[in-house]
């Protein structure tokens, strides 16, 4: 893309964090995504529940002895969203999910999402996350906080609202309140053993650039790879913005 037609704020990231408040209750999960220079985007996901918060969940799922999460739903979820060319994500055992998302514009992505929320929250801008890139190169940003973290959930299928509401996870509460106060909450009314699974969680993401990573923020960068590990407790709670930032440029010959 040349410099005069510059894109600023194509919003791949409205997907990245769609994704991770999708499964951010799955407590081991992983998250690749290969950017190409033309914008198209190609996401593999690997998530699994880990076995108390499995047994939760199941004991609360209204679909009795079936898959917790409904893949077929969320892949028609995805696939009506302007920009999305296929998803194609399947159950993986009880409580996992698995496949792959590939966008094929992150222009209309961004143009969908924003004015889906807009709708729902009376005109609000949607900043969690930004992609800018030139020819010059470009840089990612991710910024999650309590209120635009509300704002991706209205996105989301309301199965996974409502389990995430059934953990009391402030991101779909509202209430503020502290990691450690948090997890108290969850070993009080649910036990110690799945407050421990949701404290040792983690959340990987890798992403692959169409160039050279120069700079990191939040995680580590070494040729055109950045890799992020996200505590699950930080994005359950978002007591405190949580900020990633990855700044590339072109492959020089």
């Amino acid at each position: 893309m040349s410099a005069r037609h510059k894109s600023p704020h194509i919003c791949c990231g409205a997907l990245f964090t769609l994704l991770i408040l999708s499964i951010c209750i799955s407590c081991s999960a992983s998250l690749d995504g290969e950017i190409h220079s033309d914008g198209r985007t190609e996401f593999t996901l690997k998530s699994a529940l880990l076995p108390n918060m499995e047994r939760l969940l199941t004991s609360i799922s209204s679909k009795g002895g079936g898959h917790i999460f409904d893949a077929a739903m969320l892949n028609r979820n995805f696939a009506a969203m302007p920009g999305i060319e296929a998803s194609a994500l399947r159950s993986a055992g009880r409580g996992g999910l698995e496949g792959s998302i590939v966008v094929s514009s992150l222009t209309q992505f961004l143009d969908s999402a924003a004015d889906t929320i807009a709708s729902k929250t009376g005109g609000k801008k949607f900043s969690a996350i930004a992609l800018e890139h030139s020819a010059a190169g470009g840089s990612l940003t991710i910024d999650l906080n309590i209120d635009n973290g509300q704002e991706l959930l209205l996105l989301i299928s309301p199965d996974i609202v409502d389990y995430l509401s059934a953990l009391m996870a402030p991101v779909a509460t509202g209430e503020v309140i502290g990691r450690d106060a948090y997890l108290e909450l969850v070993a009080s009314v649910y036990g110690k053993a799945i407050a421990d699974e949701i404290r040792g969680a983690q959340f990987l993401l890798n992403l692959v650039f169409p160039g050279s990573v120069e700079s990191v923020n939040g995680g580590t960068g070494k040729g055109s790879h950045a890799k992020f590990t996200i505590p699950l407790a930080d994005l359950l709670v978002l007591d405190r913005p949580l900020h990633y930032y990855v700044r590339w440029t072109p492959w020089r010959s």
